[in-house]
């Protein structure tokens, strides 16, 4: 769709922002109750082994994104339905991250103001990036994640200085042993957000140093996971187990407790300003892989089309996917996983990597 390069710092930023998305602010893992953490860390070594799985399709062809050599390996009668399937994948979870940051706007800053509005105007931001293309995106990212990090370092900093960590909030560790947290590790943590790692098959073609994929990956997983799991102890330790457990948004309700000397409260400003940068870079990554996707199968090649008419789908799909927050975060832990993520970002992988090295022996590249 265009000739362009990604550096390896402008990959590692887009990652980090990819992986914070929604999952930084929504509960993640508190199916594992206090031992939430805990389940995000397992995930995260599950995400990283998949994306060892990823790496080595990259590698195997380097010149091409997953839509494209799916059907070199299984023949076209079976790819290219399969290549189709994994378009309308990241259609589907776009919308579903438009549809978290609709929702916490809605019910935080602007509740006066319809979902489809809110939705629109992030989408038409996120159609304007993916024309100005994936180089620019990365751009973006190195300074956004800058940002990023400055807000969690002072939410932190803030949370600290406060008061209100109660560490005794996240004991008895493995009071529950340590089923519960394998059975929310896998497939929950495991599949959202780091699963979805397999979105970045289509944008590693574009990295200028392709041997430094795999560090560049496992190190921005690393990080991205530690971060991950040190917030979700942190609004455990905060809100105490039953309230983190039951907020649709934890850490906003989290840092909204803060209160230093009466001067600074409140700082629900920064959790939105993470969720709108984190799930900006979601959505538009999502969205540009299925153009890209798109622009290889069908030997489609305007990239401002393209990216117009995802984009439309993927604002009208956040509108229609659930009726309310609470069917949509049901469906997203119930559903999801199991029927979408799991053979979509595991399963399927997993067999093309086998087929591919079959044929690689058997010289049939």
């Amino acid at each position: 769709m265009e000739k362009a390069k990604l550096g390896v710092s402008q990959l590692f930023a887009l990652i980090c922002l990819f992986e914070f998305g929604s999952a930084i602010v929504v509960g993640l893992g508190m199916q594992a109750k206090q031992d939430a953490w805990l389940a995000i860390l397992i995930g995260m070594i599950g995400g990283m082994a998949l994306f060892a799985v990823y790496n080595s399709l990259f590698r195997l062809h380097p010149e091409i994104p997953l839509t494209g050599y799916i059907p070199k390996i299984v023949g076209v009668w079976i790819g290219y339905p399969l290549s189709v399937a994994y378009i309308l994948y990241f259609m589907y979870i776009a919308a579903r991250v438009l549809r978290d940051l609709g929702a916490l706007l809605l019910t935080s800053k602007l509740d006066r103001t319809p979902m489809s509005v809110i939705n629109l105007m992030i989408i038409l931001i996120v159609i304007y990036a993916i024309v100005l293309g994936i180089e620019t995106l990365g751009r973006a990212g190195e300074f956004f994640l800058a940002v990023m990090i400055l807000c969690l370092v002072a939410g932190a900093v803030s949370a600290f200085a406060s008061g209100i960590i109660h560490p005794e909030n996240l004991a008895p560790v493995l009071e529950n042993g340590w089923k519960l947290v394998l059975t929310t590790a896998f497939p929950l943590t495991l599949t959202f957000p780091f699963g979805e790692m397999i979105v970045f098959t289509m944008l590693l073609p574009y990295l200028n140093q392709p041997a430094r994929s795999a560090k560049t990956g496992m190190t921005a997983l690393l990080s991205c996971g530690l971060i991950l799991g040190f917030i979700r102890a942190v609004d455990i330790s905060v809100l105490g187990l039953q309230k983190a457990g039951t907020s649709l948004f934890p850490l906003l309700e989290t840092l909204s407790k803060v209160n230093i000397g009466n001067v600074i409260q409140r700082l629900d400003a920064i959790v939105i300003m993470i969720l709108v940068i984190g799930g900006f870079f979601k959505i538009a990554v999502f969205t540009y892989a299925a153009a890209l996707g798109i622009s290889h199968t069908f030997k489609l090649r305007n990239r401002s089309l393209l990216a117009i008419f995802v984009g439309l789908a993927v604002w009208v799909a956040s509108l229609f996917i659930a009726r309310n927050v609470l069917e949509h975060l049901e469906t997203g832990l119930s559903i999801v996983p199991f029927y979408l993520h799991l053979p979509l970002q595991a399963g399927i992988p997993v067999l093309l990597l086998v087929l591919a090295w079959i044929r690689t022996k058997m010289g049939m590249r």
